[in-house]
């Protein structure tokens, strides 16, 4: 599934986010791409369970490979964090 951009990486992080961890009436555009998760000033707050769902899902997603827990708290922070991650991995020399 190859990406062209960040952007189309991160509104299927955001889709992935509502889907895995079924946040009720929150809706894609709603998620604000560089506030923490974890921090109560974005739409959604998560807390470390739902991190860890997260990093499952999104290494069934998107075919990557989070395997340093120290790399996950950064990794799953923000959706750009996120988004960044995935883009990189994907575009590997």
């Amino acid at each position: 599934m190859p990406f062209d951009s960040l952007e189309d990486i991160k509104l299927d992080i955001k889709k992935l986010i509502i889907l895995t961890l079924q946040f009720k009436n929150v809706k894609p555009e709603e998620i604000l791409d560089d506030v923490s998760f974890f921090s109560g000033e974005n739409t959604i707050k998560i807390d470390s369970i739902d991190s860890l769902e997260l990093v499952l899902a999104i290494q069934k997603q998107f075919s990557v490979r989070i395997n340093n827990q120290n790399l996950a708290r950064v990794i799953i922070n923000t959706v750009n964090s996120v988004a960044e991650f995935v883009y990189s991995e994907y575009h590997k020399t």
